[in-house]
């Protein structure tokens, strides 16, 4: 399944994390490294929580649900 993560917020430093059908599956926030935080009951659950980067986040996701995870910039102002 493929993995959309589009910027929320003014500061930068968190990503809502979407499939392609728009269903919501839960979000990164930026901190100390980088958490997934995960809809209860989607595949993300079972995901590494806690990485060092965005792109290692992004890797982890991609990896475990066997598919693309992309960043969709579009609406970063």
């Amino acid at each position: 399944m493929d993995v959309i993560l589009t910027p929320t917020g003014s500061k930068g430093d968190t990503w809502s994390l979407k499939d392609r059908l728009g269903r919501h599956l839960g979000e990164i926030r930026e901190d100390v490294g980088f958490a997934i935080i995960p809809v209860e009951g989607t595949a993300l659950k079972s995901v590494p929580l806690h990485h060092a980067s965005l792109d290692a986040t992004m890797t982890a996701i991609a990896k475990h649900m066997a598919g693309a995870c992309e960043l969709d910039s579009q609406d970063w102002g």
